[in-house]
């Protein structure tokens, strides 16, 4: 059965001048990795390499539209939601939680052993950034999955949840605080999250396969999710503990720290979107341009080592996001330039390692460091 899967042709729909395809193919054809679906932009190139299975029992080639769990790509979009209404003055971004969720009015931090009453006022650009001090996972999460219970719950349950540091004073990782920013947006546009965010960036995009909830035409292309072990033949995971299933129920919480799925066609258009200002590829103004220069800045205080915006790490000039199971795309606005990279795996036990990104990554290099003769937009790179 290996062999026949190693004699499988690789899908791309455009040149690959970066080399993506030579490099990952000793990975797919000893099944290190199942497949993988590689992206590169700049300026008007725009090359697009799919290699390997979704299935690898079923045999079915990865695809442009093979469905994805993003994960916390999802911090990204929402982000970005917030980053419109901040420009367009529904939000502002230091305004404090309890001006939309009265609960957060009073907080409680550890200190030691004891808990005592947050001094610092907790703002929305401090759930977005994570500065607010929640934990990663509030109990409610940690029992449920990540999008076990409505968002208003799991937000309600982050007020609950005893704050590890002043909001605004430190940086932890934390999915709660994006469910926390997330239930403050649907009391600030009276939408819930998952209706703002399909009007504002998914119906503009045409990203009719992004959703918190597949359907089941959307779940026939979702991609399995294999442990990946380096020098093994991957081995497939029956199911993610940290998402809840059955994924198409309606009563699947929004999470907006880790819920959506998407296709990597979905997910370049949001990417791309960024990449040139908030245009679209149609040429519709998606987000006003003082919002994407938002994104590509970091709100972490000084103080901080880690640079993030609105759900978003900050690289110097690029800004983005990966995912828990293997997605990634970072942008850069100046240079209209996308890298995305998305696998469907994860590591037994403690490992950490993402291989085959470090594999893929000189070739994403490569692709941006290539003398076109012109620059990334007709300028002279």
């Amino acid at each position: 059965m290996l062999a026949a899967m190693a004699a499988a042709p690789f899908a791309a729909s455009a040149a690959d001048t970066a080399g993506v395809r030579a490099a990952l193919a000793p990975y797919v054809k000893r099944l290190e990795i199942p497949g993988y679906v590689s992206v590169l932009v700049d300026g008007a190139r725009e090359e697009w390499v799919c290699g390997g299975w979704s299935d690898t029992d079923a045999k079915k080639p990865m695809r442009p539209d093979s469905l994805f769990r993003v994960c916390s790509m999802t911090k990204g979009i929402v982000g970005a939601a917030a980053a419109k209404l901040a420009v367009e003055g529904i939000i502002s971004l230091d305004d404090p939680v309890s001006k939309y969720l009265p609960e957060f009015a009073k907080l409680e931090r550890r200190e030691g052993d004891t808990l005592v009453p947050v001094k610092n006022v907790l703002t929305l650009r401090d759930c977005l950034s994570h500065t607010g001090g929640f934990p990663f996972e509030t109990k409610v999460s940690e029992a449920l999955g990540w999008n076990g219970a409505p968002l208003r719950v799991a937000a309600a349950a982050g007020a609950a949840t005893p704050l590890l540091f002043e909001p605004g004073t430190s940086w932890r990782y934390s999915n709660a605080g994006l469910d926390v920013a997330g239930a403050a947006i649907e009391k600030a546009t009276g939408e819930k999250i998952e209706q703002h965010l399909k009007r504002v960036i998914f119906d503009p995009l045409g990203m009719k396969d992004t959703t918190f909830r597949p359907s089941p035409s959307q779940m026939k292309r979702l991609v399995s999710i294999y442990y990946m072990e380096t020098n093994k033949t991957c081995r497939l995971m029956p199911s993610y503990r940290h998402l809840a299933e059955p994924y198409g129920a309606p009563e699947r919480g929004a999470s907006c720290g880790a819920g959506l799925f998407s296709t990597p066609q979905n997910m370049l258009e949001f990417y791309r979107m960024l990449a040139f200002n908030g245009v679209a590829r149609d040429g519709r103004r998606v987000l006003p341009e003082e919002a994407v220069k938002i994104l590509a800045t970091r709100q972490t205080p000084a103080n901080v080592k880690t640079a993030y915006s609105l759900g978003m790490f900050v690289e110097g000039e690029w800004f983005g996001h990966d995912g828990a199971i293997k997605t990634a795309a970072l942008v850069n606005p100046k240079r209209h330039a996308v890298c995305l990279f998305m696998l469907q795996g994860d590591y037994p036990g403690r490992m950490n390692r993402w291989h085959q990104f470090n594999v893929w990554k000189p070739c994403a290099d490569r692709f941006f460091n290539q003398n076109t003769g012109k620059g990334t937009n007709g300028e002279t790179p």
